[in-house]
């Protein structure tokens, strides 16, 4: 799956406009300023499945649609070049201090006990 990397500030028809070039889902990447942790967004493909939504803003950014999809788990959206409507998924982000991780054991040799 391709991966796009971001930058908070871009606008969102940009972004949009590179995961236009693929054909199928997106993950989009980028890092939170505040607390440099690295977030994702799955973006499905446009669809005539989904209701056809009002085009966001030209002046929204892709850190916008971090944040509203992150407030509802998901986000149908559109941009204003897409006949049709996409959603955004949120992938949560892993904290790796919050979680605990067994130690490997030590690689036993045979005839060892």
């Amino acid at each position: 799956m391709p991966v796009i990397m971001t930058q908070p500030s871009e606008k969102l028809d940009d972004v949009m406009g590179l995961v236009s070039v693929h054909q199928g889902p997106v993950l989009v990447a980028m890092t939170e300023p505040s607390t440099d942790d690295l977030r994702f967004l799955h973006i499905s493909e446009p669809s005539p499945a989904l209701m056809v939504v009002e085009p966001c803003r030209q002046d929204h950014a892709i850190n916008n649609l971090f944040e509203q999809a992150e407030r509802a788990g998901m986000s149908m959206f559109r941009v204003k070049y897409w006949k049709y409507s996409a959603v955004a998924h949120t992938i949560p982000v892993f904290d790796y201090e919050a979680h605990s991780f067994p130690q490997p054991e030590q690689a036993k040799i045979s005839g060892e006990s």
